[in-house]
């Protein structure tokens, strides 16, 4: 993808990536991009800064090292899938299915759109409810699988539930409808022509990536988030040697901007703590960059007429009324809302709008100027938390 610094190359990650692989991609980064390493809200990294001569290169050593730059569809799987030791069976033989069910060279799945999605969560302690997919499936209690479609959690149209030895006939069966019906199809497109039931009510609280998660093992995945979804290929790399001193076997970024550290002991999961502080992470829940939401902005993004990220860590300050509430000041460089496609409490959009409980293509409520926009924000923020 073309961007204001260049090429963008994106690698979504089903599983842990080993820390010699994330190391030598951090040096691919550095080598053949400008070494800005992001984690995106679905939990893609993207490698930012390449260009018509190097990226042909870069793609080599992703080649390499087994990486996975999106299948068709894209596959979304839950961050602890088979070592949660909160999840009620494992669905890691499922993943092996898909994986060889989705290969790149099926016809009948080229009529596909390139963002069409089939999400799979495998329950546990850190699920994906909150991420919207075009086809979902949940794993439940009895060995069965809740499908539905065009949505997360809370919104997606309930299908019915779908044994395990039934889901990959079922997935190949919705795909070949959307399929048939060309690249700009989505799932919402079958749910308008299907008549279906509503889904059983079935409510999980809210779960965040930050924090150290029990494994079936024994060990514990420690999570941390990028401050405001990015960060310098050098930072990553020295975090991931110090995740191996502590025994981690792998790590993978996941949904909400993070990353897991997999696999260390408990006072492992302390010390990795202190080495993700030392690089900028987000350690605490209740850090004030958590309820922002920055683009690549001005000058990274050719159509940004906002330097987002340079402004993020006053605006986060300004947001710390925020902290405990699930509300996010979106920093969106254009109108298109890319790093936050839902409404916020508050959005800038760049260069001078202003939108309240809107979403960044919405009508402006106001404009604020450059020097008074951290001010304006705090004052946003404060009406926010009082009502």
């Amino acid at each position: 993808m073309q961007t204001g610094d260049g090429l963008l190359a994106r690698i979504v990650a089903n599983e842990p990536v080993s820390v010699e692989k994330l190391c030598s991609l951090c040096d691919a980064s550095e080598a053949y991009g400008n070494g800005i390493v992001e984690i995106t809200q679905r939990g893609s990294l993207q490698i930012r800064g390449l260009t018509t001569a190097s990226a042909p290169r870069f793609a080599g050593i992703i080649e390499i090292l087994g990486l996975d730059t999106g299948s068709r569809p894209l596959l979304l799987t839950s961050p602890l899938l088979g070592i949660d030791a909160g999840e009620a069976f494992d669905s890691t033989a499922l993943l092996a299915q898909l994986k060889v069910a989705f290969r790149p060279d099926r016809p009948d799945f080229q009529g596909l759109g390139a963002k069409v999605s089939v999400l799979l969560d495998g329950g546990g302690s850190l699920h994906l409810d909150a991420v919207p997919a075009d086809i979902r499936l949940e794993a439940t209690s009895n060995y069965l699988f809740k499908l539905s479609l065009a949505g997360d959690a809370a919104s997606a149209a309930f299908v019915g539930y779908v044994s395990m030895n039934r889901v990959v006939a079922s997935l190949e069966d919705l795909l070949r409808l959307l399929a048939d019906r060309g690249p700009g199809a989505r799932a919402k497109d079958l749910v308008a022509g299907l008549s279906l039931s509503a889904a059983p009510a079935i409510t999980r609280p809210p779960c965040d990536p930050i924090g150290a998660y029990p494994l079936k093992d024994g060990t514990f995945a420690s999570g941390f988030a990028l401050s405001f979804g990015h960060t310098t290929a050098a930072a990553l790399k020295r975090f991931a040697k110090s995740a191996a001193d502590q025994g981690v076997r792998g790590l993978r970024p996941v949904p909400g901007r993070a990353l897991l550290a997999i696999g260390s002991s408990l006072a492992g999961a302390e010390i990795l703590r202190e080495s993700a502080a030392k690089e900028g992470f987000i350690v605490d829940v209740t850090d004030a960059r958590r309820h922002v939401i920055a683009c690549a902005g001005a000058p990274a993004c050719a159509s940004a007429r906002l330097p987002t990220r340079e402004l993020a860590p006053d605006v986060a300050r300004a947001a710390r009324p925020l902290v405990g509430t699930p509300h996010v000041v979106h920093l969106s460089g254009c109108g298109k809302g890319c790093a936050h496609p839902g409404p916020a409490a508050v959005t800038i959009v760049g260069p001078d709008l202003v939108v309240v409980n809107g979403r960044a293509g919405d009508a402006a409520s106001s404009t604020v100027s450059s020097a008074g926009l951290v001010a304006d924000i705090e004052r946003l923020c404060n009406t926010i938390q009082h009502g």
